[in-house]
């Protein structure tokens, strides 16, 4: 069952891209894989500080979550494509899905069903450490805007 979940947090979450306009779309992907690199580093640093322990992930995936190249990358992408025209939306819209996913989903969902095991981080430590880097990658997307206007010039 938990190899199944594993699955659906992986793959389908990409179809979701279909019904979203293509031309927007393509300009959050960067921002899109950006985060996927920023969490993996995240992945990393957990394993390395023991923050917390990958009990079941896909054969191909070591430490690091299905979740985080399915639906994290996914959900990046609807909330650039339909709150970054209003700093105050993403940046509000970033802090309940980031308690939402530290306070309920990781340990109400992903830990008992053994995705993963929280060691020396608590679930407020998560919430932080998910809420860090939301201005890391605003920032990001906001240059990424500003190389393509003096690209255009």
């Amino acid at each position: 069952m938990v190899q199944i979940l594993l699955w659906l947090l992986f793959l389908p979450p990409w179809l979701l891209l279909i019904p979203l306009d293509k031309k927007r779309v393509k300009h959050f992907l960067s921002v899109t894989f950006f985060t996927l690199v920023l969490t993996s580093i995240a992945w990393q640093t957990a394993q390395v500080y023991n923050w917390w322990t990958t009990k079941n992930n896909l054969f191909f995936l070591t430490n690091i979550s299905s979740f985080n190249y399915g639906f994290l990358a996914i959900t990046t992408l609807y909330l650039f494509y339909f709150t970054y025209h209003s700093p105050w939306l993403f940046f509000g819209a970033n802090i309940l899905l980031d308690a939402f996913q530290a306070f309920i989903i990781s340990p109400f969902v992903f830990e008992k069903i053994g995705f993963y095991k929280m060691n020396t981080m608590n679930d407020f430590g998560l919430f932080l450490l998910l809420i860090s880097m939301v201005p890391i990658i605003y920032v990001y997307q906001r240059l990424y805007d500003g190389s393509k206007e003096t690209n255009r010039t």
